[in-house]
């Protein structure tokens, strides 16, 4: 549940200041960086999680 709540966090800290500023096309923008947080700290996760358990 704490990955959950960091993966949340991590994704409102990028994705505020996006929703606030002035910019035109905030779509490409916002789905770029939901896949690229989404990919990159799942992936890392059960990374760690599969060295983890090898040790």
């Amino acid at each position: 549940m704490k990955a959950v709540l960091r993966y949340f966090m991590l994704l409102a800290a990028l994705l505020i200041p996006i929703t606030f500023s002035s910019l035109k096309q905030r779509f490409p923008i916002v789905v770029g960086i939901t896949l690229g947080v989404t990919l990159a700290y799942w992936g890392m996760y059960f990374w760690m999680k599969k060295k983890e358990k090898q040790q």
